[in-house]
C-alpha cells in the first residue's frame, strides 16, 4: 500500500497538481522539476510561488482571484527596478498597499485579517533573509538549514510564525522545496513531521497506515509522525506517500463518505497485484 501510494498516485499528484501549479504561479515554461527548482533559488520567484499556490490554497472559490491579486501586487511594488531592490524595503508594507489596489479594482474585499500578515510577512522574511545571505530565497533558506544542521523545525516555526500563514500551508510548502530539492534523506526523524501537511485525506487513511490504536482522534503531530515511522519502515519516501495519499483522495475518493469504499477496492487490487 505504501508503495502504491508513493508510487504511482505520487506520480500523478507531482505532474498534475504541483508542477502545473508552480509553473503557472513562476511563469516557467519547461516541465522539468530541475528548473522549477532552479525557479525557487530566485528570491522574487519563490514568493510568487508562495503567493500563487500556496496563500490562498483553502480559500475556497477566491481563491484564484486572490492569488492573481497577491501576484501582480508584487510586480508592481518592484517595477522596473531589481528585486534586491524591494528586499531591501525596511519592511513589507508596500505589497499590502498594492495588493488593496489589487482588490479594488477587482471589486474583492481585501480581508485585512486574514492577508495582510500573509502578504506582508512573507515579504518581511524574504529581506531577513536577504540581510544574511544577500540572495533572499525563502526555498534556499529552508535548504540550507537543512545542510547545516538536519533540522526543519525553526525554519517551520518562523514561517507559521506570520500571521495569516497556517501549519499546512507552511507544511505543504516545505514538503515541496523539501522533495524538489531532494534533501529529505537529510532531515532528522524527528522533523520529518514538518513535510507531512495533514489534512482529512491523511486522516482518513491512518486506520490503514497505521497499525496502532487510538489513532483516529490523535494530534496532528502524532499523526505526522506515525506515517513517517511506517513510510520509514515501508523504504518509501514519506514526502511521496503524503502527496499520493492527496491525488488519492482529492481524484479518486472526491467526497469523505467514499473513502472506506475506495480503499477496499484498492486493497483488492493491491492482493491481486501485489507488486502495482
Amino acid at each position: 500500500m505504501y508503495r502504491k501510494f508513493a508510487g504511482d498516485f505520487a506520480d500523478r499528484y507531482i505532474e498534475d497538481y504541483m508542477v502545473a501549479h508552480l509553473r503557472k504561479a513562476m511563469k516557467v515554461e519547461s516541465e522539468e522539476l530541475d528548473d522549477l527548482r532552479d525557479a525557487l533559488e530566485d528570491p522574487r520567484l519563490c514568493l510568487k510561488a508562495f503567493f500563487g499556490h500556496y496563500a490562498f490554497a483553502r480559500r475556497g472559490k477566491d481563491r484564484d482571484d486572490l492569488a492573481a491579486a497577491a501576484l501582480s501586487s508584487l510586480d508592481k511594488v518592484q517595477g522596473d527596478h531589481e528585486f534586491s531592490d524591494v528586499l531591501q524595503m525596511e519592511d513589507g508594507v508596500a505589497v499590502w498597499e498594492s495588493f488593496l489596489k489589487e482588490c479594488e479594482s477587482r471589486k474583492r474585499k481585501p480581508n485585512e485579517n486574514q492577508n495582510r500578515g500573509m502578504l506582508q510577512g512573507m515579504l518581511e522574511l524574504a529581506q531577513e533573509i536577504y540581510s544574511i545571505d544577500k540572495v533572499g530565497s525563502i526555498a534556499s533558506w529552508v535548504c540550507n538549514g537543512i545542510e547545516q544542521t538536519g533540522h526543519l523545525e525553526p525554519q517551520f516555526l518562523r514561517i507559521v510564525d506570520i500571521r495569516g500563514v497556517g501549519p499546512k500551508s507552511t507544511s505543504t510548502f516545505i514538503r515541496d522545496v523539501v522533495f524538489l530539492f531532494d534533501v529529505e534523506d537529510s532531515v532528522e526523524p524527528a522533523d520529518k513531521i514538518y513535510v507531512q501537511p495533514v489534512d482529512r485525506w491523511l486522516r482518513a487513511i491512518v486506520k490503514y497506515a497505521v497499525p496502532e490504536p487510538n489513532m483516529e482522534d490523535a494530534a496532528d503531530w502524532i499523526v505526522a509522525g506515525k506515517i513517517s515511522k511506517y513510510a520509514r519502515r515501508a523504504r518509501v519516501s514519506s514526502i511521496r506517500f503524503n502527496m499520493g495519499v492527496t491525488y488519492f483522495g482529492q481524484k479518486i475518493v472526491k467526497e469523505p463518505d467514499r473513502f472506506q469504499d475506495e480503499m477496499k477496492n484498492l486493497m483488492i487490487e493491491l492482493m491481486q497485484k501485489p507488486n502495482a
